[in-house]
Parts: C-alpha cells; sequence; structure tokens
C-alpha cells in the first residue's frame, strides 16, 4: 500500500501565518512601547520636583530598558 505525502502547502502556509503574526505583532508592541514613553515624558515635563518626579523618571527608565530592541530586529530581517 502506497504511503500518502503529507500536506506540504498547508503547513507553510500555517508557518507564514505566523511569521506574519510574529512581525505584526513586534511592531505593535514598539508602537505601544513609544506612545507610553511620549506619555511618560508629556507627564514628567509637568510635574514638579520631588518624590513622585523621581517615582516617574524610574518607571520611564524601567520602560526604556524594556524596549523590545530583539522583537524590531526580528521584525526587520524577516520583513515579507
Amino acid at each position: 500500500m502506497p504511503k500518502s505525502k503529507p500536506p506540504r502547502r498547508r503547513k507553510i502556509r500555517r508557518g507564514n501565518d505566523l511569521r506574519v503574526l510574529m512581525i505584526e505583532s513586534a511592531r505593535h508592541a514598539l508602537l505601544l512601547n513609544d506612545a507610553l514613553l511620549a506619555k511618560l515624558d508629556e507627564v514628567v515635563s509637568r510635574t514638579p520636583p520631588g518624590r513622585l518626579k523621581t517615582h516617574l523618571l524610574t518607571l520611564r527608565t524601567e520602560v526604556k530598558s524594556h524596549r523590545p530592541g530583539l522583537l524590531e530586529s526580528r521584525a526587520d530581517a524577516m520583513a515579507p
């Protein structure tokens, strides 16, 4: 009895769909991060010096250090 071949095209299509989803999610994560940094910059500029401003600057540094640079480089490298 001959063996049937696996549905190769379907697997490739699913892989491409997942790749496109990963690229789109990386781009949206970067946009969200940029929007959050812009909002934090705006709030920090209006806040008077003190404990709250120090806390906001710490939060901004934390957000900036977690910028998904790895995702950004992958998204650029894997552009369809």
